[in-house]
């Protein structure tokens, strides 16, 4: 069962979100086909849990598959290549076999970890978590979509630079981009502007201005969707 989140609203506006125990969704999708195949893709790893003695089953929203769940085998052992590249908020290339019940994750490479980039700011930190969260909440099943892809690896990409001023309208952009990609946000109602996959300082300084109208977007398109 997935985690409940509640969106909460205060005087001014301000989008939040408060996580209840993040966790894996527990499902497997089965394939008819009884012959393996491996297939490389770019991807976000956005939640992980331990499975067995030392194994790990882990979420990974992809370029060209959109979301999967796969399992990697004993990716929790010391001695284990995969360990270092399975945490959560880090993206790469990461290889995958598609076995007769499910995905496995035998590879990856050239992977970076949001959490691990942006050092010791818990103000980004935070921010990061609050997209993963909002990616678990609203993104479901397989399918691809490389402007979504793009938005969140962008972010992710970027905490780095991001000053403690700048992080939170960053976040603004990169919840807005995904549920608008989700078709919960018209993108012709005067926001146009906010839907590239840019994070640069002239855009987020556009976004700090406009924040407060961009909240209630946020807000308004979270209550519609219902989840």
């Amino acid at each position: 069962m997935r985690p409940r989140r509640e969106v909460k609203r205060n005087q001014s506006q301000k989008f939040r979100l408060t996580i209840k125990t993040p966790r894996i969704a527990g499902f497997f999708v089965c394939y008819d086909d009884p012959m393996s195949r491996e297939i490389t893709v770019r991807g976000i790893l956005i939640a992980r849990r331990s499975i067995g003695e030392g194994s790990v089953r882990v979420s990974i929203y992809t370029d060209s598959l959109g979301l999967i769940v796969a399992l990697a085998k004993s990716a929790r052992e010391e001695r284990s290549k995969l360990r270092a590249h399975l945490q959560e908020g880090t993206v790469g290339s990461y290889t995958l076999v598609k076995g007769r019940d499910a995905w496995r994750v035998t590879g990856a490479v050239d992977t970076r970890n949001a959490y691990f980039a942006c050092g010791d700011s818990p103000k980004i930190k935070e921010a990061v978590a609050r997209v993963m969260a909002t990616v678990r909440q609203f993104v479901r099943g397989e399918g691809s979509d490389p402007y979504l892809f793009s938005v969140l690896s962008n972010f992710l990409r970027a905490t780095n630079g991001f000053a403690n001023d700048e992080i939170m309208h960053a976040e603004c952009l990169a919840v807005l981009r995904m549920l608008a990609a989700l078709g919960y946000v018209e993108t012709k109602n005067g926001t146009e502007q906010f839907f590239s996959t840019d994070y640069g300082e002239k855009l987020l300084a556009l976004a700090a201005k406009e924040r407060p109208r961009l909240i209630r977007t946020i807000n308004e398109s979270i209550a519609v969707s219902g989840l």
